[in-house]
């Protein structure tokens, strides 16, 4: 038992009796933590009254680095541990890393009693029950295209004749996925202030968005929007609605402020009175709008459910000076929910932590070179760094700086690693081979082949309804007749994934991608861990499954860096030792042509609250060489804090 006998100690005695007196001590414990979490001695008082009297529908409105993730699990391991079924608990995240986390944590607790529980993304889920039920909605079989897949498709419907711009389509699609998540008509949406250009094209963008809906029935294909679109579907059906409410009595959902439209009515779907639902989230780090996050939900969710709410205001990350200056940061905002972070440090001498400082300087050369002495020293020092900018764009010249300096970092924002055309290329092979309807595969797949162009591949691709018919489709247009024999060994191979691709990339694509690839060498570590990847499933369907949904090979592939670029959306859920946020200025952040000022301070917020033992901000006065000169004022977000809250400081010199 976890909470009770001899051998671990009683819930009611988890909480550490003498606090931490500094960020450094709680650096040194959490190297040693392992061990203590699994006991559940890490649990303090705010979170330890929620593992206890969460029962019913709970609000939990938890701050920066105030240990959500611990109650959760906390959460429940008391409930199983109570007696009740590991079946009835369903955890949904956000993002594929929480969930791992979560459910690896939960293994190394519960052991076999974890084996019940779901636990995963809304997609994830979403893709579970979808399959599991797919006959009863039509759909069979099918394939998950990504972002590039969805927009090759709609590429074909355009065709010659265009009927809008192509560089219009990313917007297009947007419009389309924004219709489902917020579940709202494409003509209503392209009224709204974000689609304003699109409106001299109403009438084409409809029906392309119709044709693209019936071509994904024709390839037998689903987006990541469909996911969700089909589960909301099956749970509108009572008896299904009912089967899944009697199983799942547990529900917790994780960054609930994330949540869109759709989402938030899946969980209202599988909530019925007397089960226990349980939602995470701070309205005041709700910063997605763009991908159709809606922070009613989590404003809403007290009235609409009569629930209970809890607080996690007790900061673990940040010293006392940063804390004071982020619950500064917050107070103007015009909607969210009162609450003021605590410092979970007992700090004997304030005076040894440093305030946050805010620099000017006089262009944003000055501001990369200053920006990149800081960071050495901070590499120097063994600190961690992150550099936090509103647009990716705003590094560039930082960027510079530190190639020329030699400093190695991570930009986030690049490519994912299964969105690369190399690994794609490779993947094609299984789409194909799984779901011969899937054109899009089908197409890409013939492409390599020498002298078969897109139109033809195209002309085929439509009618292919069997592995077989690739094949003599394949043979048709081979002129060399090698590589349609290659494809139908494989094909008719029946091995798993790993065996399929090892084949395919022995005799073919290892040298197509040195005769196309000039960086080859760059790329081939790339396909080498896609081939160790696809070991771990023992069906396609499974490793095609983990490929469309899980971005584990992304992380498992990258070294790791101790200085970071990133975008401040891209850096949520993340800390560093040291954070710099550059380009604080009016017209960069806030963002001169966002509609939402309070969304906009929710990001300093959430910037702000990345850093652990020292925050420095600053901002160029004029914008520089590169981009049309003007000259900038501090952001707003600055100037309206209270004296005391930073200090602000002169342009350093050289090597300072």
């Amino acid at each position: 038992m976890l909470f009770h006998g001899s051998s671990k100690p009683r819930l009611s005695k988890l909480i550490s009796a003498q606090p931490l007196k500094t960020p450094e001590a709680y650096d040194k414990r959490d190297k040693k933590m392992e061990k203590a979490e699994l006991k559940g001695q890490d649990l303090n008082e705010e979170q330890l009254e929620i593992v206890q009297k969460g029962d019913g529908a709970i609000l939990v409105v938890a701050g920066p680095g105030s240990g959500k993730t611990r109650t959760l699990v906390f959460r429940v391991c008391h409930v199983i541990e109570r007696g009740e079924n590991p079946q009835s608990v369903l955890l949904l995240t956000f993002t594929n890393k929480a969930a791992r986390e979560m459910k690896s944590r939960l293994e190394k607790i519960l052991g076999e009693k974890s084996h019940g529980i779901t636990a995963g993304t809304f997609h994830h889920f979403a893709n579970l029950l979808v399959r599991r039920h797919a006959h009863e909605i039509g759909l069979q079989n099918f394939t998950i295209i990504d972002e590039q897949d969805a927009k090759a498709l709609l590429k074909r419907i355009v065709g010659v004749d265009e009927p809008v711009k192509k560089g219009v389509l990313d917007d297009i699609l947007r419009l389309i996925s924004l219709s489902k998540i917020k579940m709202q008509g494409v003509e209503e949406l392209l009224s709204s202030p974000d689609f304003f250009h699109l409106r001299n094209h109403g009438e084409e963008i409809i029906s392309l968005a119709s044709q693209y809906e019936n071509l994904k029935r024709q390839s037998n294909v689903l987006d990541f929007d469909d996911l969700l679109f089909y589960l909301h579907k099956l749970l509108k059906n009572q008896s299904l609605r009912s089967l899944y409410q009697n199983r799942y009595k547990n529900i917790l959902v994780d960054e609930f402020q994330d949540t869109d439209k759709i989402q938030e009515a899946i969980v209202g779907l599988l909530y019925t009175t007397g089960s226990n639902l349980m939602v995470v989230g701070d309205d005041s780090q709700s910063i997605y709008s763009f991908r159709g996050a809606d922070i009613q939900n989590i404003l809403d969710f007290r009235d609409k459910y009569k629930a209970k709410t809890f607080f996690l205001v007790k900061n673990y990350r940040s010293s006392t000076p940063i804390i004071e200056m982020i619950n500064k940061t917050i107070e103007k905002s015009t909607v969210k929910i009162d609450k003021k972070l605590v410092p979970a440090f007992s700090v004997p001498n304030p005076a040894e932590h440093s305030h946050p400082s805010f620099v000017d300087f006089p262009d944003r050369s000055e501001e990369a070179r200053a920006v990149a002495n800081w960071i050495s020293d901070e590499r120097d020092d063994g600190n961690t760094v992150g550099v936090l900018f509103r647009a990716a764009y705003l590094a560039s010249e930082l960027e510079v700086e530190l190639a020329r300096r030699g400093i190695e970092y991570e930009l986030r924002g690049g490519v994912k690693f299964f969105e690369q055309r190399h690994v794609k290329d490779m993947v094609s092979l299984l789409r194909s081979y799984h779901n011969p309807k899937d054109s899009t595969a089908v197409v890409r797949l013939f492409t390599l082949f020498p002298k078969i162009g897109e139109k033809r591949a195209t002309d085929v691709a439509h009618s292919l309804k069997s592995p077989e018919e690739i094949v003599r489709a394949l043979s048709s247009l081979d002129k060399l007749g090698v590589w349609s024999g290659l494809i139908g060994e494989i094909y008719s191979s029946q091995s798993n994934a790993a065996g399929m691709l090892d084949r395919f990339y022995t005799d073919f694509y290892k040298t197509y991608l040195k005769e196309n690839f000039d960086d080859f060498e760059e790329r081939m570590p790339d396909v080498e861990a896609l081939l160790g990847a696809a070991t771990r499933y023992q069906s396609v369907t499974e490793f095609l499954d983990a490929f469309s949904l899980d971005n584990a090979m992304d992380h498992d592939n990258k070294k790791q860096h101790s200085i970071v670029l990133s975008t401040i959306h891209q850096a949520k859920g993340l800390e560093w030792d040291s954070v710099f946020i550059i380009g604080l200025a009016d017209g960069l952040l806030p963002l001169a042509r966002s509609f939402d000022i309070d969304e906009e301070r929710r990001l300093f917020y959430v910037a702000a609250s990345r850093a652990r033992k020292k925050l420095v901000m600053t901002y160029p006065q004029s914008t520089g060489r590169f981009y049309t000169s003007g000259y900038l004022e501090p952001s707003r977000f600055i100037t309206e804090l209270p004296e005391g809250c930073y200090k602000r400081s002169t342009t350093p010199k050289e090597g300072e």
